[in-house]
């Protein structure tokens, strides 16, 4: 009698924003290309002791904070998507292919825009998905049932299209220090300008009633409409007191090229937090 064995497959999939976490590394994590330079590459490379298998895809998405400050990847908005989007235009070869241990794969991006669009940064995701090739766990049983569990990783790469005169701004609005035990959750509400997504820095300092600098963090950021970001401070090490909040936003990151950035002046916010 010939036993029928059945395979259960259970797909985990993992969202990573940064490749650190994944057996597949990619480099650049952002690329910019515009009506003159309408070609680049991305590397991507297996760091893992298994053959993995990567697949491509290219969709729109915009990072978003929610109402506690954590950044969500919004898919589902149709009304910018029409606006800003460069999905359609982008194409990345090879699509598909598997990398052995140690090897490199260099993905080639090309972007054919329509004619006379309009100016402004338009943007997609690439998503590179990475999966062990064939990965088993568990052996038959006298059942005839095996397990085999796939783990996918999906890496997001930001692909930005420039067209034109560029503009950004970001005008904080409010800041609203949130003391939680020994955390200060720093949150700024700001409004959004120009055709362009802002990619900078938000410096938080605070001083005591001296005047002196007790601490200071830095975020990087990237802001594409209206809405908030929270930044969280340690405050363990400071004594109990009132202290005054300077936030300084400012264009720039040092994880993009300078010639990538689109300037503008930079802008502060002033507030203070008491702990007790």
């Amino acid at each position: 009698m010939i036993s029928r064995r059945i395979t259960i497959c259970a797909l985990i999939v993992f969202i990573m924003l940064s490749s650190a976490y994944a057996q597949v590394a990619i480099s650049p994590t952002s690329a910019f290309l515009d009506n003159k330079q309408r070609f680049e590459t991305i590397l991507i490379m297996n760091n893992s002791k298994d053959p993995q298998e990567v697949k491509l895809a290219f969709k729109f998405a915009y990072p978003k904070a929610n109402e506690a400050g954590d950044i969500e990847l919004i898919y589902d908005d149709k009304e910018q998507e029409n606006l800003h989007s460069a999905t359609e235009w982008l194409r990345g070869f090879p699509k598909n292919f598997v990398l052995g241990p140690g090897e490199r794969q260099i993905v080639r991006l090309t972007a054919k825009p329509p004619r006379n669009i309009e100016p402004g940064m338009y943007w997609s995701r690439l998503v590179t998905t990475s999966s062990a090739v064939s990965p088993e766990i568990g052996a038959v049983n006298q059942t005839g049932i095996s397990t085999q569990i796939t783990m996918q990783f999906n890496q997001i790469t930001s692909i930005f299209y420039k067209s034109g005169e560029l503009s950004t701004g970001i005008h904080p609005t409010k800041l609203r220090p949130v003391i939680e035990d020994q955390v200060a959750n720093i949150f700024v509400d700001y409004t959004k300008s120009g055709n362009a997504p802002f990619l900078g820095t938000m410096h938080a300092e605070v001083f005591d009633d001296k005047g002196k600098l007790v601490l200071e963090k830095k975020m990087f950021v990237s802001i594409y409409y209206d809405g908030l970001r929270r930044l969280t401070m340690d405050i363990s090490d400071i004594p109990a007191g009132t202290y005054d909040l300077n936030l300084k936003v400012t264009s720039g990151r040092s994880d993009i090229p300078a010639n990538e950035i689109v300037p503008t002046e930079p802008q502060t916010i002033r507030g203070s937090f008491t702990k007790i």
